[in-house]
Parts: C-alpha cells; structure tokens; sequence
C-alpha cells in the first residue's frame, strides 16, 4: 500500500507541475503578444514558432501515414527504416539553423517593423528593351 500512495503523490506533483507550466506559458504568450512589432524578441519567437510548427507538421504526417502502410509487407520495413532516419536529418537541419542563426532572415506575419519600405530588387527592375522576337 505504501507504494501506491507513493505512485500516486509523483502523479499528483506531475500534474502540478504541468499546471505551472502551462500557466507560465499563458503569461509568456500574452507578454510577447503585447511586445511592439520591431521588439527583436518577439521578431526570433514568431519566426521560431512558425519552423517549428511546420516541422511538427511534417512529423505528425509521417505518423499518419505509417498507419495505411503497416499493413503491406515488405514496404512496412521499408518505411520503418528510412522514416526515423529522414525525420532525424530534418529535425537537426532545423538545430543547425537555429544555432547559425538561420532564423534571422525569416520574417513571419505582422513581424516587420511599422513603416519599413519594402527591400528593392537586387540590381534594379529587369526590364527587356529588345524588341519581340517573331517566330
């Protein structure tokens, strides 16, 4: 009996740790959603938020696929191979762009400072003045 009650006290403190957690989360979105659009913080956690929730993405569909295929011989091997191993390679690229600072560059929705013009294009407009070729 007393290791039932010990199983149990861990569960209860899990829990409550969990509802810690996930109050401190609450408080942190509404803190960054009220940052200023040019704030560099808020900039980092929307881009981060916007990887991230592709590559979740893209690993959640690798498991929804693995259930029609299971079924099927030799491609369930198959998969249960190389599926682990590609979605390894996919998530360190996405560690190896965070740490390069990959994520610098992307600009997610509502991230660009107020009153920033848009970049022009690299070299000018592409304008051809030759005349139509007729063919």
């Amino acid at each position: 009996m007393e290791f039932l009650s010990f199983v149990f006290e861990v569960i209860r403190d899990l829990l409550i740790f969990v509802a810690v957690m996930t109050g401190l989360l609450v408080v942190l979105v509404i803190a960054v959603f009220r940052m200023p659009d040019t704030n560099p913080l808020k900039r980092l956690l929307t881009a981060l938020t916007f990887k991230l929730a592709a590559r979740l993405g893209v690993t959640a569909a690798a498991g929804v696929l693995a259930v029609p295929i299971e079924p099927i011989p030799g491609v369930d091997l198959a998969y249960d191979l190389a599926v682990p191993i590609l979605l390894a390679w996919y998530w360190f690229t996405f560690f190896r762009e965070l740490f390069r600072g990959g994520l610098e560059g992307f600009r997610g929705a509502g991230t660009a400072p107020a009153g920033t013009p848009p970049a022009p294009a690299p070299g000018g407009p592409a304008i051809d003045h030759a005349p139509p070729r007729r063919f």
